[in-house]
């Protein structure tokens, strides 16, 4: 019975509501005819935070970084935190992040994560809504950031040249001066000092260089070990097969040298390197590797992201000198650990 009398009271209610006058309608009218309908909306969570996102600079170059600030200001007792893991798109690798909380002086509290960026897509881009997961009164909820804008440039960037053009000047004279035979006599000179230099720097390579699989690596034969002779072979067979001269296959060739190179590093500092990003890499190489051998690692792998994830076409010239580059980060870095062993062996005595 009494529901009954609940479901009368209620059918009642909605046909009161139905017949109110629409109030944007403008008529005035009050005719009820029920066209000016409202849609109720529901109020959103006043505990969820209040959350924003931006990045500095927002023009940056392909391959570098930039900052991603991300604020949210929440109630006390509310809980918040990033969902993870945080997806900012294919065009983006998130090296660091860091967090830090505040007061906001209104009785709110605050937290603000810092995520240091690469970019690695040419153009305008956009960083889609980062979500923020929040916990109140034993209720959970999300709340996403807005879209954060940016343009990626070449790696040269967009320079423009302000100078302006010099004036027009009146044609000025010219006087001829005959210097043919200074000029044959200087030749001469230059030419019997380049030949005397090359034939001793080539007897004192005889003497102190190796050979791998016919090419010659420029290091002396006790400060090699296998892990680095086995990497200098296979890059040495890398620049013998024309992977880099070849337009559509230099790519894969940055592949190639990257792989050995990991390899390389993952056997002199052993560290498991080849399912790691370079940034995760660097992480794990700052307990066992000098700064300047991490360096030397780090400047390399950047210039072979570049190729490898960013797109950025390159000759067959700058492949070429990524490969002897890549010789020498390998003979550098056998030599200072040689180096420093012997420093080792000798304070020990």
């Amino acid at each position: 019975m009494t529901r009954a009398i609940a479901v009368v009271c209620l059918a009642a209610l909605a046909t009161v509501a139905a017949a109110q006058p629409d109030p944007g309608s403008g008529s005035g009218s009050g005719s009820g005819s029920g066209s000016g309908k409202r849609t109720i909306q529901l109020p959103a969570d006043v505990n969820a935070p209040e959350v924003t996102a931006s990045a500095s600079p927002t023009v940056v170059r392909l391959g570098g970084k930039f900052t991603v600030f991300i604020i949210a200001r929440f109630q006390p007792g509310t809980e918040v935190n990033l969902r993870e893991p945080i997806d900012l798109g294919p065009a983006f690798e998130i090296r660091r992040k860091l967090s830090e909380d505040s007061d906001v002086g209104d009785g709110r509290r605050q937290r603000e994560w810092q995520l240091e960026v690469m970019a690695w897509e040419l153009g305008e881009l956009g960083i889609a809504p980062i979500k923020i997961k929040y916990v109140t009164n034993g209720k959970d909820g999300e709340v996403p950031t807005n879209v954060i804008r940016l343009r990626v440039e070449g790696v040269l960037g967009e320079l423009q040249d302000k100078a302006e053009m010099r004036p027009n000047h009146a044609p000025v004279g010219l006087e001829s001066t005959d210097w043919f035979w200074l000029w044959v006599v200087g030749a001469a000179i230059a030419a019997g000092v380049a030949t005397t230099m090359y034939l001793y720097l080539s007897r004192r390579r005889r003497k102190h260089t190796i050979r791998l699989v016919g090419g010659a690596v420029a290091a002396p034969l006790r400060r090699m070990d296998l892990t680095s002779e086995r990497a200098l072979e296979r890059l040495l067979a890398i620049g013998k097969s024309g992977v880099l001269d070849r337009d559509d296959d230099r790519r894969r060739g940055y592949q190639d040298m990257t792989e050995v190179i990991r390899e390389y590093v993952g056997s002199r500092y052993r560290v498991a390197s080849l399912d790691l990003t370079s940034s995760e890499l660097l992480r794990k190489l700052e307990a066992v590797a000098p700064e300047d051998e991490r360096a030397l690692i780090a400047t390399w792998l950047e210039r072979c992201d570049i190729v490898k994830y960013g797109g950025l076409r390159v000759t067959g010239d700058e492949a070429r000198g990524t490969l002897d580059d890549a010789r020498a980060l390998v003979v550098t870095t056998t030599q200072l650990a040689a180096a420093k062993a012997a420093a080792r062996v000798k304070e020990a005595a």
